[in-house]
């Protein structure tokens, strides 16, 4: 089925070089596309690259982990890096290539301390995977945390429960950074349009396990 609309969706939307998103939906509910389609939203949001996210696995484990890619059905992340003040150019070398099915919640984080966190069961949402024009990605920023030193810490974003905030990595954890502001990216007219007609056409094949293709007459 994923290879049957891996076909139809580039040639009816005449796309060879487009990307892979994912849209998390609340069964039930119509999808929307806003201005900020990061942010938790029942009505639909995407995961988007670059981004930390905290996951709740079915075997109970706990990650939180860095998203770089996303193909049909799967996820690719990377881990926290152990980046200290001796080497902040540090990357992580755990690759994690999951299946969405494998995630039991969705973790937005409260308190920074206590991680408490809302819980968002999977089991009651769509993973719409769809081809789209748009790379939803975040950018990082670079800011110095640390006064005594010159080199910047890398700001990585962060899906929390306050909406997309910034962290820095350091010795294998995330760390709040407060003050500056994260520029959401925003979706023009024509592109609202476009992305919605690629989550209705796979919405569709979900729920009513039918595709609905319309013919054109020369």
């Amino acid at each position: 089925m994923i290879f049957f609309l891996i076909l139809f969706q580039t040639d009816s939307f005449g796309q060879t070089d487009s990307v892979w998103n994912v849209m998390i939906l609340k069964k039930g509910n119509q999808p929307e596309i806003k201005d900020n389609m990061a942010e938790f939203s029942q009505t639909g949001f995407y995961l988007y690259r670059n981004c930390f996210y905290d996951l709740k696995f079915r075997d109970k484990s706990i990650k939180t982990l860095r998203l770089i890619e996303i193909k049909p059905d799967t996820l690719i992340f990377i881990g926290i890096s152990e980046k200290k003040d001796t080497n902040f150019s540090q990357v992580s070398k755990d690759t994690f290539l999951i299946d969405y099915k494998s995630i039991e919640n969705l973790l937005l984080l409260k308190d920074w301390g206590a991680e408490t966190s809302k819980k968002i069961k999977c089991d009651d949402y769509y993973f719409i995977f769809h081809r789209s024009v748009i790379d939803n990605r975040y950018a990082s920023t670079y800011a110095n945390v640390f006064s005594s030193l010159e080199s910047e810490n890398e700001l990585v974003p962060r899906l929390s429960s306050y909406g997309i905030t910034y962290h820095f990595e350091y010795g294998g954890k995330l760390y709040y950074h407060s003050g500056i502001k994260v520029h959401t990216p925003k979706y023009s007219d024509e592109q609202k349009t476009k992305a919605l007609n690629g989550v209705m056409t796979v919405l569709n094949l979900l729920v009513n396990k039918r595709l609905d293709v319309t013919i054109k007459k020369n």
